[in-house]
């Protein structure tokens, strides 16, 4: 509970800007959720194409990808513009499950850039994005990501997530905005 209001006084200001806010809290299991959430001026379709075309997602999350948007399908991608798919560094998100213009369940395959401490509990490690319709031209974007252990490590892990998954939103809302 100490990190949620910590967290929700330095986001807060984000929030009154309309950039994306993060919060960590502890589930009844004693494990941690990341919950980040963002308000995008944009219909409910342009923000699931942005997530779920190759097109989108190159538009504003990595340079390089490679999608079978489907339920057991992956969405591949990497960071630089100069790699192909399954170079080193290669990013590989499961798709378990979605619901069209609602949700989304991933799960990432650990790649040599995670930490040690995280290889074996990728198992346990999912990330859930729910599609949120405001109005006609606003939705709001909510991803959880779940599994993560109450562990120094994996709350200095957690800092570094909260920092690229705020930019990748942000990101997300000028592309679309």
């Amino acid at each position: 509970m100490k990190y949620v209001i910590t967290l929700m006084v330095l986001l807060l200001s984000n929030h009154t800007y309309g950039q994306a806010i993060s919060q960590i809290d502890t589930l009844a299991s004693g494990e941690l959720i990341l919950k980040q959430e963002i308000v995008i001026n944009a219909s409910i379709e342009k923000v699931w194409n942005a997530y779920t075309t190759p097109e989108g997602w190159k538009a504003w999350v990595t340079p390089i990808v490679e999608m079978d948007f489907k339920i057991n399908g992956t969405i591949k991608s990497h960071y630089d513009s100069t790699a192909t798919i399954g170079d080193k560094g290669t990013i590989v998100n499961h798709i378990l499950n979605y619901v069209p213009y609602k949700l989304i369940t991933m799960q990432a395959e650990l790649n040599e850039n995670f930490p040690e401490f995280m290889i074996g509990e990728e198992k346990n490690l999912y990330s859930i994005v729910d599609f949120d319709t405001l109005s006609e031209n606003q939705t709001r974007l909510t991803i959880y990501g779940i599994g993560y252990k109450n562990e120094q490590q994996w709350i200095d892990l957690l800092k570094f997530f909260i920092r690229g998954n705020e930019m990748s939103l942000n990101k997300l809302k000028t592309y679309l905005e």
